[in-house]
Formats: structure tokens, C-alpha cells, sequence
């Protein structure tokens, strides 16, 4: 009898050194059904206003064109008339892909735009992108919303997305802190273009082989090769920085997906100077490296000089 308990004492030691830096274990989700709940979700945020602020999670971060990052209702609550839905003025959005973390807990959307122009020099259209966090009951809650306007010149824009990133993100090894892993990596990256890279670089280095940039632009760059024309046309003279708010980071519950929100500084030159941000959504690779798989980002005011 002792060397059976001896031995199951000794097995015991040895499974867990084994799970010691493992990744963390988690039930998988069936990713396609987890996928229609989040464009499902996506489609009855865009019915009514009403249908969005219920949709909207009082911590949330909205991101608006002209406006500076909204984290918090307390922020965003006087600018939701900016995002009248479906039915109201004849202004919505339309979901068209999404992806979603591997336990489940976290999905990202984005779709196309329908603007009220007033003229022909408004833009009429444009893409967004969106993050879901599932609640307990199952309900999705919108955590962050970022809208980019195209060019004037582009009506409409189709309501597909060949090519977009799919949803199989790696869980992270337990204990890592992925939302701190994410603002890391993304802090990296801003701080490769800003001192030797270039955004040229910086972008193609870390962007997921299938990622794409949203925004302002009529067909989305895809992957690294894309990216790097996307900016043969930056001064090499030029300053293009952006840093992470580290507290707006989020991550599904096993590390898989998630989000950075933060700001840039673009210098052309010392004359041709101004501030955007952005929600960067980030995927776990193969390697256990953050790559990033869509990106949007919009003007902001110029910040107060200090006092």
C-alpha cells in the first residue's frame, strides 16, 4: 500500500512540474458558431440608438473622428448622437467579418459604414471596428468602438472583406498577463518606428500574416508587403510615433485576442504635424509572439500645451 501512495505522490509531483509554463488549458469554442453571435450581436447594436447605448458597456472606449479618445460613458455619453444607427437619418453600419478568441470570451467585428453626407466633399461611407466582451448570462457588451470615414471620393464601399484574418489566436501559458503583453508589444512597435524603423517597417514587422489596415482607404492593405508600400511615401526625415493607454488594454480571458487603444504623432516634417489614435486589435501567434491583425485609427485634437 505505501508504494502505491509513494507512487501516486510521485506521479502527482510530476504532472504538475509538467503544467508549470504550460499554456494556460481551456475548453474550445466551436469558432463559427461563437463568430455568428458576434455579428449577430454587431446587427442589433445597429437597429436603434437605444439598441447601441444598451449595447455599449459603461467602460467602454469609443474612438470618433475629430474627437479625443471617449473611455468611460462618462465620456462618450454626450457624443452618442454621432453614432445614430440603422433607421435613424438613414445612417448604420453593416458587420461583415469577425473574429474571436479561443475560449469564447472575446470577439471582434468590423463592417461598413453609411454616413449622412451633407455634400460631395463629406465622406459617405467609411469601416469600423469593434470588440465584444461575453458576459456571464452570454450577452456580448460592446468594450471599444473605433469608426474611420473614407475618402470623399469613395461612395460605397462593399459589404465584404476577402482576405480577412481568422480567428485561431494561441492561448498565452498561464500567468501571463495578456492585456500587459499586448501594450508591450504595441509599445515596441511604436517606439521601432519613432527611433530607427520607420512606419514602413514598423507596421510590415509586426502585422499578422493575413492582417489588414481599416480606415481611411477604399480596399483594406493586407499583410506586410502591402503595408510597406501603404508607406514608400513617408518622409525618411519623418516622425510617425504612437504609444498604447495601458489601462484601455484588454485581452480575452485565455490570451488569445484583444486590443490596444492609444495615440500617435505624425511629423512629415516640422511644419506638417498632427495626432491621431487608434484601436489596434493583436492575435497570439504560433511562435507565442503578439502580431497585430487589424488596425484603424482617426484624427484627434492637438494636445494642450503643458502649463
Amino acid at each position: 500500500m505505501r508504494c502505491h501512495a509513494l507512487l501516486r505522490r510521485a506521479m502527482w509531483r510530476h504532472a504538475m512540474l509538467l503544467t508549470v509554463g504550460a499554456p494556460l488549458v481551456v475548453r474550445a469554442q466551436d469558432t463559427t458558431a461563437v463568430q455568428r453571435s458576434v455579428l449577430a450581436a454587431d446587427r442589433a447594436a445597429a437597429a436603434s440608438g437605444a439598441a447601441l447605448t444598451l449595447a455599449l458597456a459603461p467602460s467602454a472606449t469609443v474612438l470618433l473622428p475629430g474627437l479625443p479618445v471617449l473611455a468611460g460613458a462618462a465620456a462618450y455619453r454626450d457624443h452618442l448622437p454621432a453614432l445614430v444607427a440603422a433607421g435613424e437619418a438613414g445612417a448604420g453600419w453593416t458587420p461583415v467579418h469577425a473574429v474571436v478568441a479561443r475560449d469564447g470570451t472575446m470577439g471582434c467585428s468590423t463592417g461598413v459604414l453609411r454616413l449622412v453626407a451633407a455634400d460631395s466633399t463629406r465622406p459617405a461611407t467609411g469601416r469600423y471596428a469593434a470588440c465584444w466582451r461575453r458576459q456571464r448570462d452570454g450577452r456580448w457588451q460592446l468594450v471599444a468602438l473605433s469608426r474611420a470615414p473614407a475618402p470623399p471620393a469613395v461612395r460605397s464601399l462593399p459589404d465584404s472583406l476577402p482576405g480577412a484574418p481568422g480567428s485561431f489566436g494561441l492561448a498565452a501559458p498561464r500567468g501571463v498577463q495578456a492585456a500587459q503583453a499586448m501594450a508591450d508589444a504595441d509599445r515596441a512597435f511604436g517606439r521601432f518606428s519613432a527611433d530607427s524603423g520607420g512606419p514602413a517597417n514598423a507596421f510590415a514587422r509586426w502585422i499578422a500574416p493575413d492582417g489588414m489596415m481599416l480606415g481611411a482607404r477604399a480596399v483594406p492593405v493586407r499583410g506586410a508587403e502591402q503595408v510597406r508600400l501603404a508607406f514608400s511615401g513617408f518622409p525618411s526625415t519623418g516622425q510617425f510615433a504612437w504609444a498604447p493607454i495601458d489601462s484601455l488594454s484588454q485581452a480575452s480571458d485565455d490570451g488569445s485576442l484583444g486590443f490596444t487603444i492609444g495615440e500617435a504623432h505624425i511629423a512629415a516634417s516640422p511644419t506638417e504635424v498632427s495626432y491621431s489614435k487608434y484601436l489596434t486589435i493583436w492575435r497570439r501567434e504560433a511562435d507565442g509572439q503578439y502580431r497585430w491583425i487589424f488596425d484603424i485609427g482617426s484624427d484627434r485634437p492637438a494636445p494642450s500645451p503643458p502649463r
